[in-house]
Protein backbone atom coordinates (compact mmCIF):
# COMPACT_ATOMS: atom_id res chain seq x y z
CA UNK A 1 0.00 0.00 0.00
CA UNK A 2 1.14 3.52 -0.04
CA UNK A 3 1.79 5.37 2.31
CA UNK A 4 -1.10 8.48 3.77
CA UNK A 5 0.96 11.02 2.39
CA UNK A 6 0.85 9.91 -1.16
CA UNK A 7 -2.90 10.77 -1.45
CA UNK A 8 -1.62 14.53 -0.73
CA UNK A 9 -2.33 17.28 -3.33
CA UNK A 10 0.33 19.83 -2.25
CA UNK A 11 3.01 17.66 0.04
CA UNK A 12 5.12 20.14 0.39
CA UNK A 13 3.61 23.36 1.02
CA UNK A 14 4.48 25.33 4.22
CA UNK A 15 0.93 24.85 5.38
CA UNK A 16 2.09 20.49 5.25
CA UNK A 17 4.51 20.92 7.64
CA UNK A 18 2.49 22.35 10.21
CA UNK A 19 1.17 21.01 12.78
CA UNK A 20 -2.18 19.13 12.03
CA UNK A 21 -4.06 19.78 14.82
CA UNK A 22 -4.15 23.39 14.98
CA UNK A 23 -4.47 23.28 11.14
CA UNK A 24 -7.82 21.45 12.53
CA UNK A 25 -8.84 23.64 14.81
CA UNK A 26 -8.28 26.79 12.91
CA UNK A 27 -10.34 25.50 9.77
CA UNK A 28 -12.99 23.92 12.18
CA UNK A 29 -12.71 27.27 14.28
CA UNK A 30 -13.19 29.49 10.85
CA UNK A 31 -16.12 27.31 9.63
CA UNK A 32 -18.02 27.59 12.79
CA UNK A 33 -17.25 31.41 12.80
CA UNK A 34 -18.48 31.58 9.05
CA UNK A 35 -21.92 29.57 10.25
CA UNK A 36 -22.53 32.45 12.80
CA UNK A 37 -23.18 34.76 9.77
CA UNK A 38 -26.45 36.08 9.41
CA UNK A 39 -27.95 37.22 5.97
CA UNK A 40 -27.06 40.47 3.98
CA UNK A 41 -23.74 40.51 5.25
CA UNK A 42 -22.98 42.38 1.98
CA UNK A 43 -19.50 43.10 1.07
CA UNK A 44 -18.44 40.30 3.96
CA UNK A 45 -18.95 37.46 1.88
CA UNK A 46 -16.53 38.43 -1.07
CA UNK A 47 -14.28 39.30 1.53
CA UNK A 48 -14.05 36.31 3.38
CA UNK A 49 -14.12 34.16 -0.07
CA UNK A 50 -10.73 36.05 -0.97
CA UNK A 51 -9.08 35.33 2.44
CA UNK A 52 -9.96 31.78 1.83
CA UNK A 53 -8.31 31.90 -1.93
CA UNK A 54 -5.05 33.73 -0.49
CA UNK A 55 -4.53 30.69 1.87
CA UNK A 56 -5.08 28.38 -0.87
CA UNK A 57 -2.52 30.14 -2.65
CA UNK A 58 0.14 30.46 0.32
CA UNK A 59 -0.85 26.83 0.51
CA UNK A 60 0.01 26.30 -3.40
CA UNK A 61 -3.59 24.07 -3.84
CA UNK A 62 -4.25 23.67 -7.33
CA UNK A 63 -7.72 25.77 -8.53
CA UNK A 64 -8.53 22.85 -10.06
CA UNK A 65 -8.04 20.37 -7.07
CA UNK A 66 -10.50 23.05 -5.35
CA UNK A 67 -12.66 23.41 -8.48
CA UNK A 68 -12.89 19.54 -8.96
CA UNK A 69 -14.71 19.24 -5.00
CA UNK A 70 -16.64 22.59 -5.33
CA UNK A 71 -18.22 21.15 -8.44
CA UNK A 72 -19.13 17.96 -7.07
CA UNK A 73 -20.60 19.44 -4.08
CA UNK A 74 -22.71 21.62 -6.23
CA UNK A 75 -26.00 20.20 -6.87
CA UNK A 76 -26.38 19.38 -3.07
CA UNK A 77 -25.62 23.03 -2.42
CA UNK A 78 -28.46 24.28 -5.62
CA UNK A 79 -30.82 21.90 -3.87
CA UNK A 80 -30.42 23.33 -0.30
CA UNK A 81 -30.57 27.17 -1.67
CA UNK A 82 -33.56 26.51 -3.55
CA UNK A 83 -35.45 25.86 -0.78
CA UNK A 84 -35.63 29.11 0.67
CA UNK A 85 -36.64 30.44 -2.95
CA UNK A 86 -39.34 27.93 -2.98
CA UNK A 87 -40.64 28.46 0.29
CA UNK A 88 -41.72 31.69 -0.39
CA UNK A 89 -40.59 33.05 2.65
CA UNK A 90 -39.23 36.34 3.39
CA UNK A 91 -36.27 37.61 2.45
CA UNK A 92 -35.67 33.77 0.36
CA UNK A 93 -32.96 34.86 -2.08
CA UNK A 94 -31.19 36.62 1.06
CA UNK A 95 -31.21 32.99 2.66
CA UNK A 96 -30.15 31.13 -0.56
CA UNK A 97 -27.17 33.32 -0.65
CA UNK A 98 -26.67 32.66 2.35
CA UNK A 99 -26.76 28.89 1.76
CA UNK A 100 -24.54 28.38 -1.16
CA UNK A 101 -21.57 31.08 0.37
CA UNK A 102 -21.59 29.01 3.72
CA UNK A 103 -21.03 25.48 1.38
CA UNK A 104 -18.76 27.11 -0.50
CA UNK A 105 -16.65 28.21 2.29
CA UNK A 106 -16.74 25.51 4.41
CA UNK A 107 -15.50 23.10 1.29
CA UNK A 108 -12.78 25.37 0.30
CA UNK A 109 -11.51 25.01 3.63
CA UNK A 110 -11.86 21.28 4.15
CA UNK A 111 -10.22 20.16 0.33
CA UNK A 112 -7.57 22.82 1.87
CA UNK A 113 -7.21 20.95 4.98
CA UNK A 114 -7.32 17.88 3.07
CA UNK A 115 -4.80 19.17 -0.04
CA UNK A 116 -2.13 19.45 3.30
CA UNK A 117 -2.70 17.26 5.93
CA UNK A 118 -2.41 13.26 5.21
CA UNK A 119 -5.30 11.13 6.35
CA UNK A 120 -3.64 9.58 9.42
CA UNK A 121 -2.86 13.07 10.51
CA UNK A 122 -6.17 14.43 10.63
CA UNK A 123 -7.33 11.03 12.13
CA UNK A 124 -4.65 11.19 14.90
CA UNK A 125 -5.87 14.90 15.72
CA UNK A 126 -9.61 14.60 15.58
CA UNK A 127 -8.75 11.32 18.25
CA UNK A 128 -6.70 14.30 20.26
CA UNK A 129 -9.84 16.13 20.73
CA UNK A 130 -12.23 13.44 21.86
CA UNK A 131 -13.41 11.58 18.88
CA UNK A 132 -14.08 7.94 19.43
CA UNK A 133 -11.75 5.44 18.49
CA UNK A 134 -14.33 3.19 16.61
CA UNK A 135 -14.95 6.07 14.32
CA UNK A 136 -11.52 6.96 13.77
CA UNK A 137 -10.27 3.73 13.09
CA UNK A 138 -12.92 3.05 10.65
CA UNK A 139 -12.07 6.26 8.79
CA UNK A 140 -8.50 4.74 8.33
CA UNK A 141 -9.73 1.28 7.25
CA UNK A 142 -12.49 2.87 4.67
CA UNK A 143 -9.60 5.29 2.75
CA UNK A 144 -7.36 2.76 2.63
CA UNK A 145 -9.02 0.00 1.27
CA UNK A 146 -11.05 2.19 -0.98
CA UNK A 147 -7.98 1.89 -3.89
CA UNK A 148 -8.72 -2.01 -3.28
CA UNK A 149 -11.68 -1.94 -4.06
CA UNK A 150 -11.37 0.44 -7.25
CA UNK A 151 -8.93 -1.65 -8.18
CA UNK A 152 -11.44 -4.72 -7.87
CA UNK A 153 -14.05 -3.17 -9.87
CA UNK A 154 -11.37 -2.16 -12.77
CA UNK A 155 -10.19 -5.66 -12.79
CA UNK A 156 -13.57 -7.17 -12.87
CA UNK A 157 -14.68 -4.63 -15.98
CA UNK A 158 -11.77 -5.58 -17.83
CA UNK A 159 -12.39 -9.21 -18.18
CA UNK A 160 -16.12 -8.17 -18.75
CA UNK A 161 -15.14 -6.54 -21.78
CA UNK A 162 -12.95 -9.48 -22.66
CA UNK A 163 -15.92 -11.15 -22.57
CA UNK A 164 -18.25 -9.26 -24.78
CA UNK A 165 -18.63 -6.13 -22.49
CA UNK A 166 -22.37 -4.38 -22.69
CA UNK A 167 -23.14 -5.05 -26.41
CA UNK A 168 -26.67 -6.93 -25.61
CA UNK A 169 -28.39 -4.17 -24.38
CA UNK A 170 -30.80 -6.18 -22.67
CA UNK A 171 -28.50 -7.61 -20.33
CA UNK A 172 -26.91 -4.97 -18.91
CA UNK A 173 -29.17 -4.63 -15.74
CA UNK A 174 -28.23 -8.10 -15.12
CA UNK A 175 -24.29 -7.52 -16.20
CA UNK A 176 -23.80 -4.92 -13.66
CA UNK A 177 -25.45 -6.68 -11.06
CA UNK A 178 -23.34 -9.12 -11.37
CA UNK A 179 -20.68 -6.32 -11.56
CA UNK A 180 -21.32 -5.19 -8.71
CA UNK A 181 -22.00 -8.50 -6.44
CA UNK A 182 -18.75 -9.62 -7.28
CA UNK A 183 -16.85 -6.64 -6.18
CA UNK A 184 -18.70 -7.32 -2.84
CA UNK A 185 -17.89 -10.77 -2.60
CA UNK A 186 -14.05 -10.49 -3.29
CA UNK A 187 -14.24 -7.05 -1.10
CA UNK A 188 -15.38 -9.53 1.44
CA UNK A 189 -12.67 -12.38 1.23
CA UNK A 190 -9.93 -9.89 0.45
CA UNK A 191 -11.49 -7.59 3.71
CA UNK A 192 -11.01 -11.56 5.92
CA UNK A 193 -7.75 -12.00 4.74
CA UNK A 194 -6.63 -8.40 5.61
CA UNK A 195 -8.15 -8.94 8.97
CA UNK A 196 -6.83 -12.46 9.29
CA UNK A 197 -3.14 -11.04 8.56
CA UNK A 198 -3.46 -7.86 11.07
CA UNK A 199 -4.49 -10.10 13.58
CA UNK A 200 -1.47 -12.47 13.25
CA UNK A 201 0.46 -9.56 13.66
CA UNK A 202 -0.66 -8.27 16.77
CA UNK A 203 -3.10 -6.04 15.70
CA UNK A 204 -5.54 -5.05 19.01
CA UNK A 205 -8.03 -2.73 18.12
CA UNK A 206 -6.22 0.57 17.21
CA UNK A 207 -2.94 1.88 15.38
CA UNK A 208 -0.38 3.03 16.88
CA UNK A 209 -0.29 7.06 17.34
CA UNK A 210 2.34 8.48 16.55
CA UNK A 211 4.37 11.35 19.66
CA UNK A 212 3.31 14.52 18.59
CA UNK A 213 5.41 17.56 19.52
CA UNK A 214 3.39 21.14 20.75
CA UNK A 215 2.90 23.12 18.02
CA UNK A 216 5.15 26.09 17.91
CA UNK A 217 3.96 29.46 19.00
CA UNK A 218 4.37 30.85 15.12
CA UNK A 219 2.92 27.73 13.77
CA UNK A 220 -0.30 28.97 16.65
CA UNK A 221 -0.45 32.68 15.22
CA UNK A 222 0.09 31.54 11.40
CA UNK A 223 -3.07 29.05 11.77
CA UNK A 224 -5.12 31.37 14.01
CA UNK A 225 -4.76 34.24 11.24
CA UNK A 226 -7.60 33.44 9.39
CA UNK A 227 -10.42 32.52 12.00
CA UNK A 228 -9.35 35.60 13.93
CA UNK A 229 -10.33 37.37 10.44
CA UNK A 230 -13.56 36.18 9.93
CA UNK A 231 -14.37 36.81 13.62
CA UNK A 232 -13.35 40.14 13.34
CA UNK A 233 -15.42 40.96 10.01
CA UNK A 234 -18.25 39.48 12.03
CA UNK A 235 -18.36 41.79 15.12
CA UNK A 236 -17.80 44.76 12.74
Amino acid sequence: MTPFSAGLAVPHSVLARMDPLTKLCAALGTVLAIATFPARAGWRYPVILVLVCLVAWVAAVPMRYLARRCLGATPFIAMAAALPLVSAIEGGADLAVLVAWRAYSAILLLSILAATTAIEDLVDSLRRLGAPRGLALTAILMHRYLSVLLGEWQRIARARDCRGGLRAAGSRTRLWANHVAMVFVRGWERADRVASGMLARGFCGDFPRPSRHLPSMGEVIVCSALPAAVVLLRVV
